[in-house]
Formats: C-alpha cells, structure tokens, sequence
C-alpha cells in the first residue's frame, strides 16, 4: 500500500475504535499501547512504517472488542430460537 492508503485506513481504524469506546464497547484503556505509539492519523509527517504499526495496534485492540460482540449477539439470537 502507498503510505495515503496507510493513512486513511489508520483514520478509518481509529474511528471504530472511537465509537467502539463511545459505545462502551471498549474501554479507553484498551488503546493504551496504541496511544504510546505517539502516531495519529493526522501525523502525516510520520513514515509509512509508523501508521503500519499503528494499523496492527488498533486491530489488536479492536478484534478482540468485536469477537466478543459478535459472540453476544449470537448467544442472544440463539435464546430467542428457543
């Protein structure tokens, strides 16, 4: 990818992690290592490198937030079956 893909796809990235938070589906804390990097979305100066290992922090992050979300969702609709 060109480093302005890296970029819009980190700022795609971190808008799910934003609602995800907003809807208290994860906790701000769970972007901890993410923030440590020191690299946003608007770092444009940043290399492409840098939003690469940003991408791999916030989809760490995310995946797991929406696994278990989907598993709710699931187990609920599994329940209503019965």
């Amino acid at each position: 990818m060109r480093k302005k893909e890296y970029i819009h796809t980190h700022a795609l990235l971190r808008e799910v992690a934003r609602d995800l938070i907003e809807t208290e589906t994860m906790s701000v804390e769970t972007l901890s290592a993410y923030d440590a990097l020191g690299t946003g979305p608007s770092c444009i100066h940043k290399s492409k490198e840098h939003h690469h290992e940003a991408i791999l922090t916030l989809t760490s992050a995310i995946e797991p937030c929406l696994t278990e979300k989907s598993r709710e969702r699931h187990e609920q609709s599994m329940t209503r079956q019965r």
